[in-house]
Parts: structure tokens; C-alpha cells; sequence
């Protein structure tokens, strides 16, 4: 429990890999939505929240152009196509340590001997702020 001071948690990483022929990073396709922030009134609802930052993203595209340039090859009909210097990594029921794991992972990928350039999640609505805040930024792939 929190007042004994446990914690819960499970980060995992793989390497970067689609099934996907047609798989692209591309934060400027309008398709995507990705400069969407929420700012459009909803049905006519008079009441206001308090106005949200809207999220980090590769707004020029730049980001987006640079994982779409990273070496990768494969079979999406079999082994997949893999991204060999994008890790993607998943946390899990993070409770009181997510910060704490996605850090040793991020301090590991640092290292001089880390495979890895970039680092990929696929964050959920609730947890993108969570993310930014570990310097992560919204990033599109179609």
C-alpha cells in the first residue's frame, strides 16, 4: 500500500516493429488531426473548464521526418518490419513509480552502448500529459 510505502509497476521495451505495408511517421498529415486542441465549443455547453495546454507536438513535421528516415527492414507478412534504433517501450500499472521507471530507461538508452536513437510510446489520452512532462512529444504515424 502507499502508507507502507510499496510500489507497483512494469515498464517493457522492444524494439520498434510494424505489420503495417503502408506504415509512415508523418506529424503534418491533416488526417491525423495531431493540432487539434480541443478548442471548439461542445453542443453548445455553456460551461467552461479551465483552459488546458494544448499537448506537445512535432508541429513542423521535423520529428516525424526523422524517425521516417531511420534504417529498417522486414517482412510485415512475417517477422515484421524493424526499426532497429527505435525503442518502444509500454508502461503498466505504474503505480507511484512510472517517473522512477520510464528514467532507468531513458538513463539506459542514453548510455554509449545503447542500439537505441529514439524512444516511442503509445500513450493514451489520459496519460499524454504524464509524458511530456518525461519530454516526450506527440508524434503521428499513419
Amino acid at each position: 500500500t502507499k502508507a507502507e510505502g510499496w510500489l507497483q509497476g512494469f515498464v517493457t521495451c522492444t524494439t520498434f516493429t510494424t505489420w503495417n505495408h503502408g506504415f509512415q511517421w508523418d506529424s503534418t498529415n491533416p488526417e491525423l488531426d495531431l493540432f487539434a486542441h480541443g478548442d471548439e465549443e461542445a453542443g453548445g455547453c455553456k460551461a467552461k473548464a479551465p483552459p488546458k495546454a494544448p499537448p506537445k507536438v512535432d508541429e513542423d513535421g521535423s520529428l516525424s521526418a526523422e524517425l521516417q528516415a531511420q534504417l529498417r527492414a522486414g517482412d510485415p507478412d512475417n517477422e515484421g518490419i524493424v526499426y532497429p534504433r527505435i525503442a518502444e517501450i509500454s508502461l503498466l500499472g505504474a503505480l507511484g513509480c512510472g517517473r522512477w521507471l520510464i528514467e532507468l530507461l531513458l538513463e539506459e538508452f542514453e548510455s554509449a552502448d545503447s542500439p537505441y536513437e529514439y524512444v516511442v510510446t503509445q500513450a493514451t489520452d489520459g496519460s499524454i500529459p504524464f509524458y511530456e512532462r518525461m519530454g516526450f512529444v506527440g508524434v503521428g504515424a499513419v
